[in-house]
C-alpha cells in the first residue's frame, strides 16, 4: 500500500509490515551505533542517513501517533549519543547529517510541520529535506557525502519504494561504488515481480530498473514453472540484485502483508562484514516479526516460499532453531571447508565472506563450530605466522587460517556419532 500525507490532515493508519520494517530499522540503528563505537576513547564519530522514500515522517496506530523512518533516524542518533556517553570519560562527538527524500510535495510538507513541531530545525546543513524524486537527487547527495567523509563515505541509504522498480539497481552499484562504507536497505516486492513474470515488452520495460535481460526473465519463467518454483526464482533474484549491485553481503527479512500476502523483501546490502553480522543479529533478536523456512545452516536465507511452505520446517530464529542450526552446521560445515581449504589454508575472514550469504548463522555460531572441529581433529588452526594453534583453542580472529590436519580424514567421519 502507499500511504499518503497532508500538512493539514491526520497521519495514516500504519499497517503492520510497515510496524514491522521500523522495528528493524530503529533495532538496527541502535546497534549500529554500538557496535561502530566500542572504542572508549573515540571523540568522534561522523554518519550519514538518508531516506529517499520518506513520506511524512508520522503515522497513527489508532489513536498513538509512531514515528516513520526519519523521526527514528533522528531519535536513535539522539539516543546514541546520550547512551554512549554515559560512561566515557572523553566525550563521543556523533555527527549525523539527515537527507529526507520525497517525491510528494504533500508529503514533504507534512514531514517539515513535523520535524518542526519536534524542535529539529530544517537548516539545509544537518537535517535537508527535498521534494523530488530520489534518483534525481542521489548523486549530489553523494556528493556532499564524499565531500563531508572523503575518505570513508560512511552512509546508510534507505529506500523503502512501493513495489519494485522505483528503484535502478545500477544507482545502487554507484553508491557502493563511491562510498565504500555506505550500506543499503532496499524493500523489494518479490513475490510481485514473480507474478509479474512474463515474455512481453511491458515486463522488460517494468524490470528494466533490475537490469534483467530478456534471456534471464525467460530463465526465470522457466525456473518458476519446474521444480523447486517460486523458491528458486526469488534466490536467483536475491543473488543477482547483490552481483548488480556489487554489495558483498546481503541479508533479506520476509514481510508478509496481510492484504495481500504477497510477501516483501526488506533488503539489506552492504560490503562490510560487520554490517552484515549486526545485521543478521537482527533476525535473532526480532525473531518473532518475520516468517523463514528451511534449513539454518545452508539453504535458508536465500528464500521465502510463499506457497508450498506447508512441506518445509519453520525456522523462527529461537533457541531450539539455534540448537538444531549448530547440529546441522556439524554436519555439512566440514565437505564446505574441506572443499574451501584443500588446496590451501584460508582466513576465518576468507571463509565468513563465502559463508555468510547462504547460512542464518552469525559469525560467532560459525566460529564456535569451526573451534568443535578442530577440536575434533577434523580441520587445524594456523596463526597468521603458519604456526599450528591449540587444539584447546577457544577464540578465532580474522586473521587465523583454517587448513587440513596432517593426517587427513574423510570431512565429517572422524566425529564421534
Amino acid at each position: 500500500m502507499s500511504f499518503k500525507w497532508h500538512p493539514d490532515g491526520p497521519p495514516p493508519l500504519i499497517e503492520t509490515h510497515s510496524k514491522a520494517k521500523l522495528q528493524v530499522l530503529r533495532s538496527y540503528l541502535r546497534a549500529y551505533f554500538d557496535r561502530l563505537n566500542v572504542n572508549p576513547v573515540r571523540e568522534g564519530f561522523k554518519l550519514d542517513l538518508i531516506d529517499g522514500f520518506a513520506g511524512g515522517g508520522l503515522f497513527l496506530d489508532g489513536t498513538t501517533e509512531v514515528s516513520g523512518t526519519p523521526l527514528i533516524m533522528l531519535e536513535e542518533t539522539e539516543a546514541a549519543s546520550v547512551r554512549l556517553n554515559e560512561k566515557r570519560a572523553k566525550r563521543l562527538h556523533i555527527d549525523c547529517r539527515f537527507y529526507f527524500v520525497d517525491k510528494e510535495q504533500a508529503h514533504t510538507d507534512h514531514l517539515r510541520k513535523v520535524l518542526g513541531e519536534r524542535g529539529h530545525y530544517i537548516d539545509g546543513d544537518r537535517i535537508v529535506v527535498r521534494n523530488g524524486l530520489f534518483e534525481n537527487e542521489a548523486e549530489s547527495i553523494i556528493a556532499s557525502i564524499q565531500q563531508r567523509q572523503p575518505r570513508s563515505g560512511r552512509a546508510i541509504f534507505l529506500l523503502d519504494q512501493t513495489g519494485f522498480s522505483q528503484v535502478q539497481l545500477s544507482l545502487v552499484s554507484r553508491i557502493f561504488g563511491q562510498l565504500p562504507a555506505a550500506e543499503v536497505i532496499l524493500t523489494f516486492a518479490a513475490d510481485a515481480l514473480v507474478n509479474h513474470l512474463a515474455e512481453t515488452p511491458q515486463i522488460a520495460k517494468m524490470v528494466a530498473p533490475l537490469q534483467l535481460t530478456d534471456s534471464q526473465i525467460s530463465d526465470l519463467i522457466q525456473q518458476r514453472d519446474g521444480d523447486g518454483g517460486r523458491a528458486l526464482v526469488q534466490r536467483t533474484l536475491r543473488d543477482h540484485a547483490r552481483i548488480v549491485t556489487g554489495a558483498t553481503y546481503d541479508t533479506p527479512f520476509f514481510i508478509r502483508p496481510r492484504q495481500s500476502r504477497r510477501s516483501l523483501w526488506f533488503l539489506h546490502l552492504s560490503r562490510h562484514p560487520t554490517a552484515r553480522d549486526v545485521m543478521i543479529q537482527r533476525h535473532w533478536d526480532l525473531q518473532n516479526t518475520f516468517e523463514h523456512y528451511g534449513r539454518g545452516d545452508f539453504g535458508m536465507l536465500g528464500w521465502d516460499a510463499l506457497r508450498g511452505s506447508e512441506t518445509l520446517p519453520l525456522f523462527q530464529f529461537g533457541e531450539l532453531d539455534e540448537q538444531q542450526m549448530r547440529t546441522e552446521l556439524l554436519d555439512s560445515l566440514p565437505r564446505e571447508l574441506f572443499a574451501l581449504v584443500s588446496e590451501h589454508p584460508v582466513t576465518i575472514d576468507a571463509l565468513r565472506h563465502m559463508l555468510a550469504n547462504r547460512t542464518a548463522a552469525r559469525f560467532s555460531d560459525l566460529d564456535q563450530v569451526i573451534v568443535k572441529l578442530v577440536q575434533e581433529r577434523e580441520f587445524e588452526i594456523l596463526n597468521p605466522e603458519g604456526k599450528v594453534r591449540s587444539r584447546s583453542v577457544q577464540r578465532l580472529v580474522p586473521t587465523d587460517r583454517v587448513a587440513l590436519p596432517s593426517t587427513l580424514l574423510l570431512p565429517g567421519l572422524s566425529r564421534r556419532t
